[in-house]
């Protein structure tokens, strides 16, 4: 995915103030953003940084640039839920429980934010080497566990650079090791085409799901010894990139208000899961617009859902690192990037007509529901900045 990136999209600060006597947030505590009621003023030391328009989090620093806080007057709607998931695991070494139980109100806007990547919690120890990823068509590489392992001349493993995706030539796990990489970083795609999180609420196309990625990983990399991979619970990140398949699946529900939480619970299932076998760096990568797929252009249902969607990962996962000590993740906001590249195609090379598809790479899409080389280069590129501005990288 194309485009030029700085620093500056990971580090705007959000315009802070003092609220009559309310407390200071703690440090790396939540500052702000859609529907908080809480501190927007950090501790000494502490600056409130704009993570996303639903979060903002007290981070080390002392920058005084501000940024409006005006979000889009557009559709939107808001409601209050009380939600309790529980979830258990039982297939790893340590079973591992992790219960939720919040009540919040959610702000649910179909309008485009002008939100960028974010990072909510930033993370300290080693920097990335091993990196194994989870998600549907827009993560396959072709990548096969029992074949050759990554290395520092493929660190894709196979197939070699660029692999077997649905772009038509490198997707944004490729790029970001090789064309964005900072030092070494091998990349273990799990993808799998049609994937969903749980086929028993979304039934993924091919008939495999997480569940089938998982257990993958679990066969061959649980013990590193066994395939001589040291990834260690420092130097590795485990990153899930779903919610076009779960979306588009279940388009024609009209529970999905209750509906997108049971998905998001068995997410962080599989989630606790790898937590359990020793993953603690995690990034979750947020639903693009998928009411712009040439496939359901414009559906209003949709759009509506990918709204709830990407606003409640971030509760779910927020949620999540409060409950699994010693864990830490960042949001890429892939629904603000490739809202950027589709309503300026042209300043990134492409066709002005984005509602068409083709093999030629001028095309933002390539087919009705995949995008062109462009957009992983502008999400590879966008990752590699996420990364560096928590010090991952």
């Amino acid at each position: 995915m194309g485009g030029h990136l700085t620093s500056a999209r990971s580090l705007r600060p959000w315009a802070t103030s003092t609220v009559g006597s309310q407390a200071q947030q703690s440090a790396y505590g939540q500052c702000g953003g859609n529907s908080w009621t809480g501190p927007t003023t950090c501790v000494s030391g502490y600056t409130c940084f704009y993570q996303n328009d639903w979060y903002s989090q007290c981070i080390p620093g002392s920058i005084t640039t501000t940024r409006s806080s005006a979000v889009p007057n557009t559709s939107s709607r808001t409601s209050s839920r009380t939600t309790s998931v529980a979830i258990t695991t039982s297939s790893a070494p340590t079973t591992l429980a992790w219960t939720t139980s919040f009540s919040r109100t959610i702000t649910t806007t179909t309008a485009r934010t002008t939100t960028s990547s974010s990072g909510p919690t930033p993370s300290s120890g080693s920097a990335i080497q091993h990196w194994f990823v989870f998600g549907d068509s827009y993560t396959y590489n072709g990548f096969n566990p029992w074949g050759a392992q990554p290395s520092t001349s493929n660190p894709l493993g196979n197939p070699a650079f660029p692999g077997d995706t649905t772009s038509g030539g490198a997707n944004y796990i490729g790029l970001t090791v090789s064309t964005y990489k900072k030092s070494d970083l091998f990349a273990y795609g799990f993808g799998i085409s049609g994937a969903t999180i749980d086929p028993a609420l979304a039934y993924p196309t091919q008939g495999r799901a997480l569940d089938v990625e998982i257990s993958m990983w679990i066969q061959q990399y649980s013990n590193q010894a066994t395939v001589g991979v040291p990834w260690t619970s420092d130097n590795t990140l485990f990153s899930l990139f779903f919610g076009v398949n779960d979306i588009t699946v279940t388009m024609a529900r009209t529970d999905m208000d209750t509906y997108t939480d049971k998905i998001l619970g068995s997410f962080m299932n599989h989630t606790n899961t790898l937590y359990s076998y020793g993953a603690r760096k995690f990034m979750f990568i947020n639903a693009p617009p998928v009411d712009r797929l040439p496939a359901v252009y414009g559906n209003a249902a949709i759009k509506t859902n990918v709204a709830r969607w990407n606003s409640r990962l971030l509760a779910f996962a927020a949620d999540f690192k409060n409950t699994h000590p010693g864990s830490s993740y960042v949001v890429y906001d892939t629904w603000t990037d490739y809202n950027k590249v589709l309503d300026n195609p042209t300043a990134y090379g492409l066709k002005s007509d984005v509602q068409g598809s083709g093999t030629d790479q001028t095309y933002f899409w390539r087919d009705a529901y995949h995008p062109n080389v462009k957009m992983h280069d502008v999400m590879a590129q966008a990752i590699s900045v996420l990364w560096r501005s928590v010090g991952w990288w």
